[in-house]
């Protein structure tokens, strides 16, 4: 990790300064901090990020200790929330020109994406509401029926999302944007129901149609220059009963992956007579049924692939599985590089939020007994006095290297997964103390002056005040 003069990206005024604004807006009362009541039309994932903590400890990362100060205050204006994410950590043991005060996970002050950590978030309205905006992390971000991004995350960087969509639903938009500080992943569906009328509404006038267009223009880190990796999808969908606290649907999502690249392979286009390349294009199809009823949703896919498609391919670990490299001189692009046989299989997903205090999510997927993949997450906040707890699990591929079994491989921390607790205890009000341990990924800088993500083992041990108990 490149850390050589890191501190000139951040001086000593300028760190003072966004303290002293900070701590000002942390004395604001907590009727003001108070986050406003959320009416959900459909159920949303948990949130596994910390928010509203003021307070100091310590941070173990990868074995090395760091001093931390934390102080992330919530300011809703309405319809407007802003959320600050002030996180630093001293470096007690640091020589020569290694910076002494760094991010949050110990990253250098190089790129705009890490000044830009500093605001945790930039919201306006609610995901289902007409008109909705947020800058900030995407913790799981789902694009459509997630047949093509599903449970993405860009690593606590901040990039954007945009829902439109007119008050009758008859048409939207939805967008993304990876990390405005270096974008590479963006992209949206859009969606329009041609028969929809205002009222009066069967099957028929609720027939939707839907087109998704998602890129990552740097999809290989090992090699500058590289072609970009592109996905198109079409879907049709029967929202069957819909209203604002139930909806049952069926719908068909077909989707086509497009990679070029300098290799003959398969249909080759001659952009000029000196420069041939190729284009390799694998297709998916997912049929569906989903049911959301109040605090409950559940969906089940049958989905069948041709050769070398890779279902829902921008998931939780899709930055992390592009930045390593098995082999010296084969970069691995999540098994692009080989020809998968077609494959067919079940996606399920589950949320479910049975009381105030409890919130579960659970996604499951598994092709032919290949390449199953499992997403675990739960909230607990109060249903144990004084206790709350938030954890996550997810894992990609298990089994699929044959070096140890399915079960080994399902628990083994490795670049395919990723894992977070958090455990809070008040110790009284509004104290609390707060210990995460957690395996992620940090974004690195490489010395050929390539962007891209490392694993990180993270332990913190913090106190302090929370405005989010």
């Amino acid at each position: 990790m490149n850390r050589n003069n890191g501190i000139e990206y951040c001086g000593g005024g300028a760190i003072a300064s966004i303290i002293g604004t900070v701590m000002l807006l942390s004395l604001l009362p907590p009727s003001i901090l108070a986050q406003e009541d959320k009416v959900l039309t459909k159920p949303e994932q948990p949130d596994f990020l910390t928010s509203g903590l003021y307070g100091g400890g310590l941070t173990f990362i990868d074995g090395n200790a760091y001093v931390r100060l934390q102080l992330q205050p919530d300011i809703p204006l309405g319809k407007i929330g802003i959320g600050l994410d002030l996180i630093l950590l001293y470096n007690p043991y640091a020589e020569g020109t290694e910076p002494q005060i760094l991010p949050e996970d110990a990253e250098t002050w190089d790129s705009p994406s890490t000044w830009l950590r500093l605001v945790r978030y930039v919201r306006y309205g609610q995901p289902y509401d007409p008109f909705h905006f947020r800058f900030g992390e995407l913790d799981y971000l789902t694009i459509g029926h997630g047949s093509i991004m599903s449970g993405y995350s860009n690593y606590d960087r901040r990039g954007l999302r945009l829902n439109l969509r007119n008050s009758e639903n008859r048409f939207g938009i939805e967008t993304m944007m990876n990390d405005i500080g270096n974008p590479t992943i963006f992209g949206g569906r859009g969606f329009y129901r041609p028969f929809q009328r205002e009222e009066n509404n069967n099957l028929l006038t609720r027939f939707e149609l839907g087109a998704t267009y998602l890129t990552d223009i740097n999809p290989n880190l090992q090699e500058i220059g590289e072609a970009p990796l592109s996905a198109v999808g079409l879907d049709v969908g029967f929202p069957i009963f819909e209203t604002s606290t139930f909806r049952l649907d069926i719908y068909d999502d077909i989707a086509f992956l497009d990679t070029l690249s300098e290799e003959n392979t398969q249909t080759e286009i001659a952009l000029t007579a000196e420069n041939p390349v190729t284009t390799d294009l694998a297709w998916g199809n997912a049929v569906g049924v989903g049911f959301s009823f109040t605090q409950t949703l559940f969906k089940i896919e049958y989905r069948t692939f041709g050769e070398g498609y890779i279902p829902s391919v921008f998931d939780y670990t899709y930055e992390s599985a592009k930045s390593v490299s098995p082999k010296p001189d084969m970069p691995q692009f999540l098994g692009l590089e080989t020809n998968a046989e077609p494959r067919r299989g079940f996606f399920s997903q589950f949320i479910w939020h049975p009381l105030p205090q409890v919130h579960f999510m659970g996604t499951l997927e598994d092709y032919t007994n290949t390449e199953p993949k499992l997403y675990i997450g739960i909230t607990e906040s109060g249903l144990v006095p004084r206790l709350a707890l938030r954890a996550f699990y997810t894992k990609r591929d298990i089994g699929e290297s044959g070096e140890t079994s399915f079960f080994g491989d399902l628990f083994d921390l490795d670049e395919k997964s990723a894992f977070s607790v958090e455990v809070r205890y008040e110790i009284f009000p509004p104290v609390v103390t707060v210990i995460t341990r957690e395996y992620r990924f940090r974004r690195v800088e490489t010395a050929e002056g390539l962007s891209q993500f490392e694993p990180i083992h993270k332990t913190s041990l913090i106190v302090g005040v929370s405005t989010d108990f």
